[in-house]
């Protein structure tokens, strides 16, 4: 089966899961958008070519709208990074899948965060051409941390990075099931 097919049909799987018929209130992915502000660290290598391992940090917004409740958010990058004693632009659609909450026991159930398959491309002014993905872990819909790898085809390098990043976002109030 071609690589193509699998990776739709892990996505088309993730996206049907049957939801619980007596689940707790959601209070992540919700309707509406999003602004993250997010400080990238790592670093670029080309595993073994005549380039070093470089430094690379940045900051970015990532603005991001809600298009599958509880499940699926997309947006865009911007942002700048310094890498090979460079400062550039980047800008990209970046993607949130949800894969999982993360709840306190019973008998409140509080989703205190979840964790997130995240992809991204990434388009630069210094002739970046990146496309990756990585992991993140969103924490009281305020903090997300995160790691992330993404190959830049043009220069041929790998990017691999942690970052940090703020939720700007207005915490919607949850009216309970049961009043």
């Amino acid at each position: 089966m071609p690589i193509k097919t699998r990776v739709l049909a892990l996505v088309l799987l993730l996206l049907s899961s049957p939801a619980e018929a007596q689940k707790k209130q959601v209070t992540e992915f919700t309707k509406g958008g999003i602004l993250l502000l997010k400080l990238n660290n790592g670093f670029t290598t080309g595993f073994g070519a005549e380039t070093p391992d470089l430094y690379s940090g940045g900051l970015a917004l990532n603005p991001q709208v809600t298009v599958i409740a509880n499940r699926l958010r997309l947006g865009v990058n911007a942002g700048f990074v310094y890498n090979n004693k460079k400062t550039s632009g980047l800008l990209g659609p970046a993607m949130a899948l949800k894969l999982a909450d993360f709840r306190t026991s019973k008998p409140m159930a509080l989703a205190f965060g979840n964790l997130q398959l995240l992809a991204e491309a990434n388009w630069g002014t210094h002739k970046q051409q990146m496309a990756g993905g990585g992991i993140g872990l969103e924490l009281l819909q305020k903090i997300q941390l995160g790691l992330t790898a993404q190959r830049d085809y043009h220069l041929n390098q790998w990017w691999f990075q942690s970052f940090i990043a703020y939720q700007f976002n207005k915490t919607k109030k949850i009216k309970p099931q049961f009043e």
